[in-house]
């Protein structure tokens, strides 16, 4: 799977490929295409997950620093 070959490339790789996706999110939210800004936000969401996930960075120590900043998500 392509999850699979990510882990394989390891954390550095994972943590390019976050980096090229919030670049690519950011540069379709400034062209105003909403359907583009969808499609590069799920590709960074996922990256930025397996990310967390081969760091043993569970989500909800994220969701907590949140809340801790901007109150009850």
């Amino acid at each position: 799977s392509f999850t699979a070959s990510l882990y394989a490339k390891g954390t550095a790789k994972i943590a390019h490929k976050v980096g090229e996706e919030a670049v690519e999110t950011v540069i379709v939210a400034m062209r105003g295409d909403k359907q583009k800004l969808a499609e590069e936000s799920a590709d960074l969401l996922y990256h930025l997950l397996v990310l967390w996930q081969v760091c043993d960075m569970p989500a909800s120590e994220v969701y907590e620093v949140l809340a801790d900043r901007h109150g009850e998500i």
